[in-house]
Protein backbone atom coordinates (compact mmCIF):
# COMPACT_ATOMS: atom_id res chain seq x y z
CA UNK A 1 0.00 0.00 0.00
CA UNK A 2 2.67 2.29 0.48
CA UNK A 3 4.68 1.82 -2.79
CA UNK A 4 0.73 2.87 -4.30
CA UNK A 5 0.53 5.82 -1.90
CA UNK A 6 4.51 6.96 -2.72
CA UNK A 7 3.76 6.69 -6.56
CA UNK A 8 0.07 8.30 -6.26
CA UNK A 9 2.34 11.40 -4.37
CA UNK A 10 5.02 11.41 -7.51
CA UNK A 11 2.74 11.74 -9.92
CA UNK A 12 0.67 14.53 -8.11
CA UNK A 13 4.12 16.71 -7.70
CA UNK A 14 4.92 15.69 -11.40
CA UNK A 15 1.64 16.79 -12.24
CA UNK A 16 1.92 19.89 -10.35
CA UNK A 17 5.09 20.93 -11.69
CA UNK A 18 4.03 20.61 -15.31
CA UNK A 19 0.64 23.16 -14.10
CA UNK A 20 3.26 25.62 -12.83
CA UNK A 21 5.21 25.57 -16.14
CA UNK A 22 2.48 25.87 -18.16
CA UNK A 23 0.87 28.96 -15.71
CA UNK A 24 4.48 30.56 -16.14
CA UNK A 25 4.79 30.01 -19.30
CA UNK A 26 1.03 32.15 -20.02
CA UNK A 27 2.08 34.89 -17.21
CA UNK A 28 4.90 36.14 -19.23
CA UNK A 29 4.73 39.11 -20.82
CA UNK A 30 6.89 41.73 -23.21
CA UNK A 31 7.48 44.37 -20.58
CA UNK A 32 8.73 47.38 -22.07
CA UNK A 33 8.47 49.63 -18.69
CA UNK A 34 11.24 49.35 -16.31
CA UNK A 35 11.99 50.37 -12.23
CA UNK A 36 15.21 52.57 -12.55
CA UNK A 37 17.17 49.60 -10.11
CA UNK A 38 19.60 47.28 -10.97
CA UNK A 39 19.52 43.50 -11.07
CA UNK A 40 21.43 41.45 -8.39
CA UNK A 41 24.71 39.58 -10.12
CA UNK A 42 23.44 36.48 -8.71
CA UNK A 43 19.68 36.98 -10.92
CA UNK A 44 21.60 37.81 -13.83
CA UNK A 45 23.50 34.84 -14.08
CA UNK A 46 20.84 32.19 -13.36
CA UNK A 47 19.32 33.97 -16.45
CA UNK A 48 22.25 33.24 -18.13
CA UNK A 49 22.45 29.83 -17.01
CA UNK A 50 19.17 29.01 -17.92
CA UNK A 51 20.11 30.16 -21.99
CA UNK A 52 23.08 28.09 -21.95
CA UNK A 53 21.33 24.73 -20.98
CA UNK A 54 18.81 25.08 -24.26
CA UNK A 55 18.56 22.69 -26.64
CA UNK A 56 21.58 22.47 -29.01
CA UNK A 57 22.30 20.64 -32.17
CA UNK A 58 25.08 17.96 -31.80
CA UNK A 59 25.74 19.73 -28.57
CA UNK A 60 27.51 22.73 -30.84
CA UNK A 61 25.99 25.41 -28.48
CA UNK A 62 27.01 27.83 -30.76
CA UNK A 63 26.05 30.87 -29.06
CA UNK A 64 27.67 33.85 -27.28
CA UNK A 65 25.71 36.47 -24.94
CA UNK A 66 26.62 39.93 -24.95
CA UNK A 67 25.65 41.50 -22.06
CA UNK A 68 25.01 45.22 -21.71
CA UNK A 69 24.91 47.26 -18.66
CA UNK A 70 26.51 50.53 -19.68
CA UNK A 71 24.38 53.33 -20.00
CA UNK A 72 26.13 55.21 -23.07
CA UNK A 73 26.36 52.16 -25.21
CA UNK A 74 22.50 51.24 -24.07
CA UNK A 75 21.57 54.31 -26.16
CA UNK A 76 23.74 53.66 -28.52
CA UNK A 77 22.01 50.44 -29.37
CA UNK A 78 18.19 51.72 -28.68
CA UNK A 79 19.10 54.32 -31.53
CA UNK A 80 19.22 51.65 -34.21
CA UNK A 81 16.44 48.96 -32.23
CA UNK A 82 13.17 50.33 -34.11
CA UNK A 83 10.50 48.65 -36.27
CA UNK A 84 10.19 50.72 -39.30
CA UNK A 85 9.20 54.22 -37.57
CA UNK A 86 8.54 52.63 -34.12
CA UNK A 87 11.45 53.38 -31.91
CA UNK A 88 12.02 50.59 -29.28
CA UNK A 89 12.73 53.42 -26.89
CA UNK A 90 12.96 50.96 -23.35
CA UNK A 91 16.11 49.22 -25.17
CA UNK A 92 18.52 52.55 -23.33
CA UNK A 93 15.96 52.81 -20.13
CA UNK A 94 16.37 48.85 -19.41
CA UNK A 95 18.93 48.02 -16.86
CA UNK A 96 20.30 45.39 -19.07
CA UNK A 97 20.53 44.27 -22.75
CA UNK A 98 21.56 40.78 -23.80
CA UNK A 99 22.70 40.24 -27.72
CA UNK A 100 22.04 36.25 -28.79
CA UNK A 101 24.30 36.05 -31.26
CA UNK A 102 25.82 32.46 -32.91
CA UNK A 103 29.38 31.51 -34.16
CA UNK A 104 28.28 30.70 -37.95
CA UNK A 105 31.29 28.67 -38.50
CA UNK A 106 29.68 25.77 -35.75
CA UNK A 107 27.41 24.28 -38.32
CA UNK A 108 24.24 25.41 -40.43
CA UNK A 109 21.60 25.47 -37.52
CA UNK A 110 22.83 28.12 -35.23
CA UNK A 111 20.31 30.48 -35.82
CA UNK A 112 17.63 27.76 -33.96
CA UNK A 113 19.97 27.00 -31.47
CA UNK A 114 20.69 30.69 -29.83
CA UNK A 115 16.47 31.14 -30.47
CA UNK A 116 15.91 28.14 -27.98
CA UNK A 117 18.11 29.84 -25.98
CA UNK A 118 16.80 32.82 -25.79
CA UNK A 119 13.30 31.06 -24.97
CA UNK A 120 14.97 29.64 -21.88
CA UNK A 121 16.24 33.67 -20.37
CA UNK A 122 12.88 34.47 -21.35
CA UNK A 123 11.04 32.15 -19.27
CA UNK A 124 14.03 32.09 -16.59
CA UNK A 125 13.60 35.89 -15.99
CA UNK A 126 9.92 35.29 -15.21
CA UNK A 127 10.23 33.16 -12.68
CA UNK A 128 12.44 35.26 -10.96
CA UNK A 129 10.36 38.21 -11.62
CA UNK A 130 12.07 39.96 -13.69
CA UNK A 131 10.54 41.42 -17.06
CA UNK A 132 11.69 40.82 -20.64
CA UNK A 133 10.88 41.98 -24.26
CA UNK A 134 12.64 40.06 -27.19
CA UNK A 135 13.55 42.57 -29.84
CA UNK A 136 13.81 41.00 -33.47
CA UNK A 137 13.67 44.86 -35.40
CA UNK A 138 17.26 46.39 -35.63
CA UNK A 139 19.99 46.97 -37.23
CA UNK A 140 22.79 44.24 -36.87
CA UNK A 141 25.65 45.64 -38.68
CA UNK A 142 25.63 48.93 -36.76
CA UNK A 143 25.06 46.58 -33.44
CA UNK A 144 27.92 44.59 -34.33
CA UNK A 145 30.36 47.69 -34.44
CA UNK A 146 28.76 48.87 -31.35
CA UNK A 147 29.57 45.96 -29.31
CA UNK A 148 32.93 45.20 -31.32
CA UNK A 149 31.21 41.69 -32.13
CA UNK A 150 33.34 39.38 -34.70
CA UNK A 151 32.89 39.13 -38.60
CA UNK A 152 31.44 35.66 -37.80
CA UNK A 153 28.61 36.03 -35.44
CA UNK A 154 25.48 36.91 -36.41
CA UNK A 155 22.97 38.31 -34.10
CA UNK A 156 19.76 37.69 -34.45
CA UNK A 157 18.02 39.21 -31.33
CA UNK A 158 18.02 41.81 -28.13
CA UNK A 159 16.55 41.23 -24.86
CA UNK A 160 15.77 43.90 -22.51
CA UNK A 161 15.78 42.87 -19.01
CA UNK A 162 15.40 44.47 -15.78
CA UNK A 163 12.18 45.03 -12.75
CA UNK A 164 8.77 45.24 -14.65
CA UNK A 165 7.02 49.12 -14.47
CA UNK A 166 4.15 48.45 -15.61
CA UNK A 167 1.56 46.02 -15.71
CA UNK A 168 0.92 44.42 -19.57
CA UNK A 169 -2.00 43.72 -21.09
CA UNK A 170 -3.15 39.62 -21.86
CA UNK A 171 -1.67 39.65 -25.64
CA UNK A 172 -4.24 37.51 -28.29
CA UNK A 173 -3.60 34.53 -28.96
CA UNK A 174 -4.84 32.04 -32.05
CA UNK A 175 -6.91 29.45 -30.72
CA UNK A 176 -5.16 25.62 -30.71
CA UNK A 177 -7.88 24.27 -33.09
CA UNK A 178 -6.44 26.97 -36.11
CA UNK A 179 -3.15 26.36 -35.65
CA UNK A 180 -3.10 22.20 -34.83
CA UNK A 181 -3.10 19.79 -37.42
CA UNK A 182 -3.78 16.08 -36.60
CA UNK A 183 -2.41 13.86 -38.77
CA UNK A 184 -2.69 15.73 -42.32
CA UNK A 185 -2.86 19.79 -42.81
CA UNK A 186 -6.24 19.65 -43.65
CA UNK A 187 -8.75 19.24 -40.54
CA UNK A 188 -7.55 22.35 -38.88
CA UNK A 189 -10.18 25.94 -38.75
CA UNK A 190 -9.34 28.53 -41.35
CA UNK A 191 -7.34 31.36 -39.78
CA UNK A 192 -8.61 35.08 -40.83
CA UNK A 193 -6.85 38.10 -41.88
CA UNK A 194 -7.63 39.16 -37.74
CA UNK A 195 -6.11 36.28 -36.44
CA UNK A 196 -2.80 36.54 -38.86
CA UNK A 197 -2.56 40.48 -38.65
CA UNK A 198 -4.60 42.07 -36.68
CA UNK A 199 -4.58 40.25 -33.36
CA UNK A 200 -0.92 39.23 -33.72
CA UNK A 201 1.11 40.63 -36.84
CA UNK A 202 2.72 44.08 -37.56
CA UNK A 203 -0.87 46.10 -37.21
CA UNK A 204 -1.44 44.69 -33.63
CA UNK A 205 2.64 46.52 -32.94
CA UNK A 206 0.86 49.43 -34.86
CA UNK A 207 -2.27 49.75 -32.83
CA UNK A 208 -0.24 48.90 -29.34
CA UNK A 209 2.13 52.26 -30.31
CA UNK A 210 -1.07 54.59 -31.25
CA UNK A 211 -2.54 53.47 -28.12
CA UNK A 212 0.42 54.54 -26.08
CA UNK A 213 1.16 57.86 -27.69
CA UNK A 214 -2.71 58.53 -26.67
CA UNK A 215 -1.92 57.75 -23.45
CA UNK A 216 1.35 59.76 -23.01
CA UNK A 217 -0.01 62.95 -25.32
CA UNK A 218 -3.62 63.09 -24.64
CA UNK A 219 -5.86 65.21 -26.87
CA UNK A 220 -6.75 69.20 -25.14
CA UNK A 221 -9.99 69.28 -24.20
CA UNK A 222 -11.77 72.09 -26.14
Amino acid sequence: MRGVIDTSFSFLIRFQTKVDILNLLKSRRSIRVYQDKPIPQELLLQVLEAGRWAPTGANLQPWHFIVVTDPETRKRIGDVARFFFIKSSHVEKAPVVIALGFDTRKGKYGRYDVTLAGGNMLTMAASLGLGTCWIGAFDEPKVKVILGIPENIEVIGLITLGYPDEKAEVPPRVELEKIVHWDSWSNVRRQTFRDGMLRSGPFSLIKKFLRKRKTLHPSPLP
